[in-house]
This record gives C-alpha cells, sequence and structure tokens, in this order.
C-alpha cells in the first residue's frame, strides 16, 4: 500500500494540505489548482490509503484531526511520544528522534509495495530534520514539503472539517518535492551489519491514537553506526592511498577498490559462477588483464603456425659436412609437406590421440612428445625463433595478457649460427616489439634429463651472461627445473643449483605433477623453490601444505594440461583448485603450452571451472591477483601492475553488473 508519513506539532491543519496533495480524489483542498496538478504528474504522485503522524504529548488539536479523517474517511495512526513537550533536554529530543526513526523504518515494511512518503511540514524544526535523515537512512519515494505563501488562512483556523474549501485556500500553498527516490544507507543495509524492523516494533492497535514509550534504541543504534563507519572510511581510505612507498600489496590486500563497488554489485560477482552462458564468461574473462606465470616456448605454436614458422626458412640451404644443418633442413622440409594439409600435421603430432576426447591422460612423455615438431627442432636462426615469439606476443596480446614469464631454453637454439647471448637477444627483441601491451620477463629452464655436466655447463652459462648483460639481467626472471620427475631428484640437483642459490635467484621447479607429494617436499627443502608448477598432489602432505601457506609459496595449475597428462575428468578425487584457494594457498592458473594444448589463459579459467564444478567470478579474480602477487618481477613493476589491474577489473565489473 502507499503511506504518508508525518510529524505534527500545533497546527493540524498540515494534515489536510498533504492529503490534499496525496488525494485529491477523496479531499479536495487542491481543487482547481493546476500547479497541485502539474506537481503530481510530474513527479507520479499517487494517492496514499494510510496517514501516519508522529507527535508530542500535549497536541490539543488531535481530536479535531480525528474527527475531520473521520469525517473524510482518510485513515489515520498517530503516534504520541511519552514524556516528550517541550524539547527543553537532550533525552527528549532524542526519543523524538528514535520514534521518528522506528515510524520511517516501519512504514518502509509496511510500503514495501506500494509508495512511502515522507512530510517535512509538520511541528519543530527538529523533528523535520530527523525526518528528512529518517529518510536518508532508510529510504523512501519521496520527501514533501507544504509552504504557505501568506501564513494560514483565517477561515481555515475556524473551519474544523475543511468541509467547504473546494480548492479556495488552494492559492495559498505550494507543494514542494525535497528528494525523491532515496536507498536504504548502507548504515542499516548492508548485509553484514543490517538492521531490521522487527528488532524495532511499532504497535499496530485499533485505536487511532497510541501513546508509545520510546527509549531511544533505534537513534543510538544509528549513531553508533555512523561513527563506526566514519572511522572504517577513514582507516580504509588511509589504507588504499597511492603513495610512492605504498607496500599494500605485500599485506595479502590486492584489488581492494573493488570494495568501491555496490554492494549489490559485489554480492553479483561473489554469486556469479562461470558455466551457464560460456559466451558471457569469456567476454568477461577475455575483458580482464590477466598475468601468465608458466609458459613454455617450446610449445607456444599450434599446428597452423608450425607451418607459418617453419616457411622462415623455407630457402634454407644446409651447410655442408654439418649434421645439426642437415637434420634442420630435413625438419623444415617435413613441417612444409604439410603446407596444404594442416590436418594431416595435426594427426601426425597427435597420433595415436586423433581426437580431443582422446587427448587426456595420455602421461607425461606422450604430452612432450607432442611438441617434437616445434622448440629447439625448430627455433635455430634468428628468423624462426622471431616468427615463433612474434605469434605468441599476438596472443598475448589478443588475450589482454598484461605480464608473462616466459619459459625458453636459449642455450638449446645455439645447434647453427646463434649464439646464447643471439638466441636471447632475439627473443628479447621481438618482445619489445609489444612493450606497449604486456610486461615481460624470462625464466631459463634447466631440463632433468640432461647429465649433471651438462646441467652444470648451463648454469655457469646463465651465470655468466646474467653478469655481462645487463638488459639481460633486467629480464631475467627464475630458474626453472623442468621435464620428467623420475630423471632427477631436487635433492641430486642441489650442488648444481648452488650457484643460483647464492646470487638470490629465483627458481620454480616442476614437481608433484607426476610423482607425489616428495617430489614437491625435496623442491621447496633441498632447492629452496618460490614457486612450484602444478604441485597437484600437495593436499596429500598437510604439513608442507601448512608451510607453503606460512611461507607464501605458491602453485603454477595448468588446468588443460593438467587434464591432458593425469586425466581429472576419469578420477573420483576432484581438480585440487577449490581446495587449495578455500586452505589459502597462492594459486594461479596457467597455459603450460598454449599451442600443444590448444588453449589461452582465458580459456584456461573456463576449463579450470569445468574441472572444478564452478568458479565463480570472485574466485577468477582472486587468481588473477594471485598471479601478480606470485610474479617475479621487481617491486615499482608489481605495484604498477597492481594498480592498473585493479583499475581495469573495477571498471569491467561496474559495466557488466
Amino acid at each position: 500500500m502507499n503511506l504518508l508519513i508525518t510529524t505534527l506539532g500545533t497546527s493540524w491543519q498540515i494534515v489536510p494540505e498533504l492529503l490534499g496533495i496525496t488525494n485529491p480524489e477523496q479531499f479536495d483542498f487542491f481543487s482547481g489548482s493546476e500547479e497541485a496538478v502539474l506537481f503530481r504528474k510530474e513527479h507520479h504522485i499517487l494517492p496514499v490509503q494510510e496517514c501516519w503522524i508522529v507527535t508530542t504529548e500535549g497536541q490539543h488539536d488531535l481530536n479535531t484531526l480525528t474527527a475531520w479523517a473521520d469525517h473524510w474517511h482518510i485513515k489515520l495512526r498517530v503516534y504520541v511520544c511519552q514524556g516528550v513537550n517541550t524539547f527543553l533536554n537532550q533525552t527528549e529530543l532524542l526519543h523524538m528522534r528514535s520514534l521518528i526513526y522506528r515510524a520511517v523504518f516501519n512504514g518502509t515494511q509496511t510500503a514495501a509495495t506500494g509508495k512511502l512518503y515522507l512530510s517535512l511540514s509538520g511541528g519543530r524544526k527538529t523533528m523535520s530534520a530527523d525526518m528528512q535523515e529518517a529518510g536518508n537512512l532508510f529510504g523512501c519515494d519521496a520527501m514533501l514539503h507544504v509552504v504557505d505563501k501568506y501564513g494560514l488562512p483565517k477561515g481555515m483556523k475556524n473551519d474544523t472539517l475543511l468541509a467547504d474549501t473546494c480548492g479556495k485556500y488552494a492559492a495559498s500553498f505550494t507543494p514542494l518535492i525535497v528528494a525523491q527516490n532515496l536507498k536504504p544507507s548502507l548504515v542499516v543495509s548492508a548485509d553484514y551489519t543490517q538492521l531490521y524492523p522487527k528488532d524495532f516494533p511499532l504497535p499496530i492497535q485499533h485505536e487511532t491514537i497510541v501513546s508509545f514509550a520510546e527509549d531511544g534504541s533505534l537513534a543510538n543504534q544509528i549513531q553508533e553506526r555512523k561513527e563506526r563507519s566514519s572511522q572504517l572510511y577513514a582507516n580504509f581510505y588511509n589504507s588504499i592511498s597511492r603513495t610512492a612507498d605504498d607496500r599494500a600489496w605485500k599485506k595479502g590486500n590486492l584489488f581492494r577498490e573493488l570494495y568501491f563497488l555496490h554492494p549489490d554489485k559485489l554480492r553479483q560477482i561473489k554469486l556469479y559462477t562461470l558455466g551457464k552462458d560460456r559466451t558471457k564468461d569469456m567476454q568477461i574473462i577475455q575483458a580482464f588483464p590477466k598475468a601468465e606465470l608458466h609458459s613454455h616456448l617450446g610449445g607456444v605454436l599450434s599446428p597452423q603456425e608450425i607451418i607459418c614458422v617453419a616457411q622462415e626458412e623455407a630457402a634454407y640451404i644446409p651447410r655442408a659436412n654439418n649434421p645439426a644443418s642437415a637434420a634442420f633442413k630435413q625438419h623444415i622440409d617435413t613441417i612444409l609437406s604439410y603446407k596444404h594439409d594442416v590436418c594431416g600435421l595435426q594427426k601426425e603430432i597427435y597420433s595415436p590421440y586423433t581426437d580431443a576426447q582422446a587427448l587426456r591422460h595420455v602421461g607425461i612423455t606422450a604430452y612432450q612428445n607432442f611438441g617434437r615438431f616445434q622448440g629447439s627442432a625448430l627455433l635455430q636462426t634468428r628468423k624462426t625463433l622471431t616468427k615463433a615469439v612474434e605469434l605468441y606476443a599476438q596472443k598475448l596480446k589478443s588475450d589482454r595478457v598484461k605480464y608473462v614469464e616466459l619459459r625458453c631454453s636459449p642455450y638449446n637454439y645455439t645447434k647453427l649460427d646463434l649464439s646464447l647471448e643471439d638466441a636471447v637477444a632475439c627473443i628479447m627483441d621481438t618482445l619489445e616489439q609489444f612493450s606497449s601491451d604486456f610486461e615481460y620477463r624470462l625464466i631459463c629452464i634447466i631440463n632433468r634429463e640432461k647429465t649433471l655436466a651438462e646441467i652444470d655447463t648451463i648454469v655457469r652459462q646463465i651465470i655468466e651472461l646474467r653478469n655481462k648483460n645487463a638488459r639481460f639481467a633486467q629480464k631475467f626472471a627464475a630458474i626453472d627445473l623442468a621435464g620428467n620427475e623420475s630423471k632427477a631428484s631436487p635433492a641430486e640437483l642441489r650442488k648444481s643449483f648452488m650457484p643460483f642459490l647464492e646470487n638470490c635467484i629465483h627458481i620454480t621447479i616442476h614437481a608433484g605433477e607426476t610423482e607425489n607429494a616428495k617430489s614437491i617436499w625435496e623442491a621447496v627443502y633441498h632447492l629452496n623453490a618460490d614457486r612450484i608448477g602444478h604441485g597437484l598432489c600437495l593436499m596429500e602432505h598437510k604439513e608442507l601444505l601448512n608451510s607453503f601457506i606460512s611461507k607464501k609459496i605458491g602453485i603454477e595449475l595448468c588446468p588443460t594440461s593438467n587434464d591432458q597428462i593425469i586425466g581429472y575428468n576419469n578420477k573420483q578425487d576432484s581438480y585440487p583448485l577449490k581446495a587449495y584457494l578455500h586452505a589459502g594457498l597462492k594459486v594461479c592458473l596457467n597455459t603450460d603450452d598454449c599451442g600443444i594444448s590448444d588453449t589461452s589463459v582465458s580459456q584456461e579459467f573456463i576449463k579450470a571451472s569445468q574441472l572444478c564444478s564452478g568458479l565463480t567470478l570472485w574466485d577468477c579474480i582472486v587468481l588473477i591477483r594471485n598471479s601478480l602477487s606470485l610474479a617475479f618481477c621487481d617491486f615499482n613493476t608489481k605495484t604498477a601492475l597492481m594498480h592498473n589491474f585493479e583499475d581495469e577489473i573495477l571498471k569491467i565489473c561496474d559495466q557488466v553488473f
């Protein structure tokens, strides 16, 4: 129903003036007033079914008012605040304010399916101010005010029923709208501290006039909340102030600008689950800025792109008596024999796994074999290396990946004419052409399947290049120990890795992908890993899991390749992502080999949601935040990325919801 609430002082006629505005068919006070007609039309004022009045004791005109209401069949409900009369002390002011709040609060519930109008015309100035504040706190459809232009007409003072007004006093009054369509304030409506009318009841009795013993509790509650919210705002604002020395991301409180969204929008983000509308899911995730921390250059090309890269050296002439050169030429020719048959090359690459359903639970050896046509077999010249990196960079750009740590083995690209320094420069030159699109870092791979002597040589080469090449040193982020976990344990490689440890170089290690949790334990406690690639079995070792959380060691999950290698859809135990998130583990999503697995960073979020029976958009934002938190880049770069990411994600969420 529609409801009008007003305060009342010594002049009872304010109620007929208001009802003349809201209920013209019932009471013709403004009959013939074009101003009143336009006012109602412009502000969509509807007739009310009840009028509630809040007033003081000693109001001598209440009997006259109720007689008038009975005559015109107006339903009134009058609440008299016990003990309040003169407003000579703070207690009276508090109790009247609290009763006004209580009436409006309960009125929002009574008029839940209709309109709630509040009047600012009746009673003392403090009562009008309290009514206005009640509207701002609890919400209303309109705040009304009626201004008498020349004082109360003499005829109205003596006409107790206003029986024959018929518009003769209309010219003496002007209706005004102070505010419209006010929503409840977060002081009372926020989920975590929401107030309810049932906790501050107002008696609904048959009598028109009710004497109510207000205790001031609601007004006190509101005041306390205002004070707390003011303090919270100040503290929160200070905590997010951006200064040159802002290191707040270290505390884990990232993307805090999202809390500037309206709570309804924030609630929608937390409830929005991927999987119901794949098109919308992809649009949102692709729009988000993202980071990629686990991506191998040796697996970034699709079959079509492998052919495209090979064409860069279609006219390559092998060197006489050079086995490596002849092998490279033969590899190029083999790829180009599929130039007009991409499907044929795809079948050759993935044989005997001829369709997407079969490409699951294939094991690590088969998965690694899928990369035999690219990687170091193909990336042996400046042309092929440049083209491969360029194609990959274009993928990152189109997927809105704003930060990438690219894993590569540049010392494996030196079988022909490139030196280690040449190979690294070629990769960096190409990536820097996309510097306006994303920030990058390089991670150098050491393969477990090499001999200890070969590993020692690679370690020495990387350290030497880092020491003499300032450009490489700036972009070199970490070492990655990769390859089949069964070939060499972290414990066996500690001596070889000691130069990295001595130089405080970040280390990320493939562990717990195909082996048990012991492999992860060794990676952390023998090689001081800062992050773990895959780490799928960490839940098996609770103490180690707790250590990861306390030390903030990250997990780089790669959902598509994890499913292709392990086959999670065929396992009764679920993919561990949600368990990791719930445990408070720093975990992020990556592609591993976007070309081999035919995926992108955005698609990995969709795949992860499928493996976990649904991720919320909030989960996705946490995962993106984690990826930046775990990034191996300098503080200034990370801080800038954090701020840019949160600004963009805030804008996107504000637009979508």
